[in-house]
């Protein structure tokens, strides 16, 4: 058999749930589908998903029974930054250099747009086709929210090299409709793919067990628990925004409890207490494994997007909300995120609303509880099957799998 190798490059650590609940997910189940794949994973590991020497002879030992073999770059940061990261990147290049020359790959493929930017000077170097999977302007993200300037270096670089991978791609996956539309100003002639981050949906579902297990813990066998995973800041909401959130709902309506997973889970623990909720109110934990998370999820009746209204939001595709969905509860969502505000409302699966910081409380305390006095059964069922259809794992391994037998 003929092996056909390709090149997979990511700015994520392989145990971040962004590469192993996704990317690396997807090229799993597209080795198992066609044997003639074989994947060169490289990886940028950051200190918080640092493996042993042991664990990754472990890890790459596993891959390659998968047709993938991993290529772990340490990821740097810190001081003279700039002189780290083209460090990174010669080591990058090597690693490509020798995949290029011993098993001949068509194709470099990046996921995300800072490993699409690096993606895109290894296909000019080494003559490799390029394919953007998943392109967002994060440089757009980072300037609506005020963290750098559109003057800045580090602006002008990232919005540089995010069009110029755009204009080079011969494939791009792009989550929404904008993003389209984006994407053919810059380089019409590319093939684009429409496709929101795709979730496991058979490994996420709706786990009653858990739920009593998790609720009994939290002592909320009656209350309304409204669930948030992930991280607060930068192009989030900030803790103390989403405090205020929290204490102007419960005070709509006391029947509320609030269960937050986040690394910046200590933050939100003194923006809460700062408002004087009490811990039969909250309850705020450090993140759990992905392996245990739908676990979570299903102990709540509703999810919130901690995602402000602004403009380049539109281009952004939350995982959160496959996660949600996928475990058979409904999401809270600002206008204008994705078009997963356009979803919620399309098959009634969520609440829209203008903005978290300056609505009116009492119609969205009527909102939610009016989609959760539905019986709970026919919510959770329509909500999975809403997330296999949208953002079911299928949709990007098959768009993926399109890609490939093209080069």
């Amino acid at each position: 058999m003929n092996k056909k190798h390709f090149i997979i490059y990511t700015f994520q650590s392989l145990e971040d749930p962004l590469l192993k609940g996704l990317m690396l997910e997807y090229i799993i189940r597209l080795s198992e589908q066609n044997k003639s794949y074989v994947f060169h994973l490289i990886s940028h590991e950051q200190k918080q998903f640092e493996l042993n020497n042991e664990e990754k002879l472990i890890k790459k030992k596993i891959l390659e029974k998968q047709n993938i073999f991993w290529h772990p770059i340490k990821y740097k940061t810190g001081r003279f930054l700039l002189i780290k990261k083209l460090y990174n990147f010669l080591q990058s290049l090597y690693i490509c250099l020798k995949i290029k020359i011993q098993y001949k790959p068509s194709t470099i493929i990046g996921f995300l747009p800072i490993a699409g930017g690096y993606s895109y000077i290894v296909a000019r170097l080494l003559n490799l086709k390029l394919v953007i999977f998943c392109f967002e302007p994060h440089s757009d993200y980072m300037a609506d929210f005020n963290i750098w300037k559109s003057s800045s270096l580090k602006y002008k670089l990232l919005n540089k090299f995010e069009e110029l991978q755009i204009k080079r791609a011969d494939h791009i996956v792009l989550p929404t409709s904008y993003s389209i539309a984006k994407a053919n100003s810059i380089n019409p002639s590319s093939k684009k793919y429409l496709v929101p981050i795709s979730v496991d949906t058979s490994k996420f579902q709706f786990d009653l067990k858990k739920r009593e297990e998790i609720r009994n813990r939290l002592n909320v066998s009656n209350k309304t628990v409204l669930i948030y995973t992930g991280k607060f800041g930068g192009i989030y909401y900030s803790t103390a925004e989403i405090a205020k959130f929290f204490k102007m709902l419960y005070d709509q309506n006391n029947a509320y409890f609030f269960y937050i997973i986040s690394p910046n889970y200590q933050e939100l623990i003194d923006s809460m207490k700062s408002l004087n909720m009490t811990e039969d109110q909250f309850f705020v934990s450090k993140p759990v494994n992905y392996d245990e998370l739908a676990g979570h999820l299903s102990a709540a009746d509703i999810g919130l997007i901690a995602v402000p209204t602004l403009p380049s939001q539109k281009y952004r595709t939350p995982v959160k909300t496959g996660l949600y969905l996928s475990c058979g509860i409904p999401y809270i969502i600002n206008q204008g995120v994705a078009e997963d505000d356009i979803l919620a409302e399309k098959e009634n699966v969520g609440v829209v609303i203008n903005n978290m910081t300056t609505i009116n409380f009492d119609n969205l305390n009527f909102k939610i509880m009016g989609l959760l006095a539905e019986n709970k059964e026919d919510l959770r069922a329509r909500c999975h099957h809403i997330a296999v259809k949208y953002r079911g794992m299928k949709n990007s391994v098959n768009a993926l799998d399109s890609i490939l037998k093209e080069n």
